[in-house]
């Protein structure tokens, strides 16, 4: 019998906590936070961007919801989108481009 407090596969925990920040990605408004608290200047962060780019490929594609949420991750590979993202006109400005 499993108890509550039984240990999560670490694969499928980091899968899945790496899904969902991949999606949060789909929100320009995440990514202007992201951007005023600065996130997008920190090597580390940014190091795992690139790193996040293996969700482009067809094996986890499938399971993005918000495929979108590619094309700004693709585009965070950019410092200057990464500085834009801090105006919040600019962020505004997006969130209209993507809903339309």
């Amino acid at each position: 019998m499993q108890t509550e407090t039984a240990e999560r596969d670490p694969e499928l925990e980091r899968f899945e906590i790496e899904l969902e920040f991949v999606q949060c990605l789909s929100n320009p408004y995440y990514l202007n936070f992201l951007a005023q608290h600065g996130y997008f200047r920190e090597p580390a962060f940014i190091n795992y961007l690139k790193y996040l780019k293996y969700w482009a490929t067809p094996e986890y594609l499938k399971f993005l919801r918000y495929p979108q949420s590619l094309k700004f991750l693709e585009l965070l590979q950019e410092e200057e989108f990464r500085k834009e993202l801090a105006n919040s006109e600019r962020t505004k400005f997006i969130d209209r481009q993507v809903q339309h």
